[in-house]
């Protein structure tokens, strides 16, 4: 009776009892001992296949992989090229007490590819911080392009300014200092609806669903938003959204329903959601 209930399990390959165990012999398996030997394998095989994914990747709901290896991966094997002003601001910008708000290398690179595609010139960015993507991408620019820097610190964009100026791009930039909505309301209202190639957005995220709205006017035919931290560390797949990720991941919903876009929501940085507006 014992060997048929493990035989109902498909367990008997793993536990060969009469051979291997000879104290079973001498002991009366009643049911609840049989459960609790039957639990215990379940477990460990879970374990096991656990331990598996995790070493693989992390195809288990439960593991929890590291990317940053695969990221660090990615941005070596990109062509990405820096020229020391731009060097220069970032080892700046990395003694910065809010360092972390800096853009990364494959953020900047992404940045360079899509202008690079739709021929942008003229660029915004909502959140500029010391400039680094500012300055990554008015490097793109053709000589008569133009960059508008948003942001609500004016010590924040003096710290790239001098770097602006070494890249010899500063005549290219205007720096709008305020509240983004309402920067974005006045370049609006000096009509610029319908000109500017590429968006560049990552600033305070409770307001990405109104700066969704504002840039998706000032964007030109074939135009590209490139939307930052829109993933924001995997918090937007948290079952309970609280404040800034329920705006994030509002913002994220909209643009699948923009009519006359074309979207995606990329695995880049800390998440990038790129959309262009196709007419």
């Amino acid at each position: 009776t014992f060997q048929h209930y493990f035989k109902r399990i498909n367990l008997r390959k793993k536990l060969d009892l009469t051979m291997s165990l000879g104290w079973v012999k001498d002991v009366l398996l009643d049911k609840t001992t049989l459960s609790a030997i039957v639990f215990g394998a379940a477990l460990g095989g879970g374990i096991a296949y656990s331990m598996r994914e995790k070493r693989r990747g992390g195809a288990s709901q439960n593991s929890k992989w590291d990317k940053k290896p695969l990221q660090d991966y990615c941005i070596k094997h990109s062509n990405i090229v820096e020229p020391e002003p731009l060097v220069l601001l970032r080892q700046t910008t990395a003694k910065h007490e809010r360092a972390i708000m800096e853009s990364t290398y494959d953020v900047g690179q992404l940045l360079v590819l899509l202008m690079r595609m739709n021929k942008s010139r003229n660029v915004l960015e909502v959140g500029t911080f010391t400039g680094v993507a500012l300055l990554k991408m008015a490097l793109e620019l053709p000589e008569d392009g133009k960059a508008y820097a948003l942001d609500v610190s004016e010590d924040y964009c003096n710290v790239g300014k001098p770097f602006m100026k070494m890249a010899g791009v500063d005549n290219k930039v205007e720096y709008l200092i305020g509240p983004a909505t309402e920067s974005l309301a006045q370049l609006s209202g000096r009509g610029l609806n319908g000109t500017i190639d590429m968006v560049f957005i990552d600033a305070d995220k409770g307001n990405y669903p109104n700066y969704l709205e504002a840039c998706l006017a000032l964007l030109s035919p074939g135009g590209v938003i490139v939307f930052d931290n829109s993933t924001f560390n995997g918090k937007v797949c948290l079952p309970k959204l609280e404040e800034p990720f329920n705006h994030i991941d509002a913002t994220n919903k909209r643009a699948m329903t923009l009519p006359g876009a074309t979207t995606i929501l990329l695995d880049i940085g800390d998440g990038c959601l790129v959309i262009r507006k196709d007419k």
